[in-house]
């Protein structure tokens, strides 16, 4: 048994995921600059960070599973179309 108002919830909050996710990939454009300005020195009082080179490693690790999480919601997307966005 289909019930319209929860298949409307069931689609509004695949489409709030969706747009996180979008938000999420955007901000990476903006992360690419921050690591650019990192200088390679110490922080003061004893604090380490971590190297360009580690940050641009992270930031590709947090990419790829990103990728991999909308690819995963792209087939569950498929699965509710086909059974019509029931719950």
């Amino acid at each position: 048994m289909q019930i319209p108002a929860i298949n409307r919830r069931a689609m509004d909050k695949y489409r709030e995921f969706v747009a996180a996710m979008d938000v999420v990939l955007e901000s990476f454009d903006s992360l690419d600059a921050v690591i650019a300005r990192i200088e390679p020195k110490k922080a003061a009082g004893g604090w380490s960070v971590a190297t360009k080179k580690e940050l641009q490693g992270y930031r590709a690790r947090a990419f790829d599973e990103l990728e991999r999480l909308r690819t995963i919601a792209k087939k569950y997307e498929a699965e509710l179309v086909s059974r019509e966005w029931r719950v």
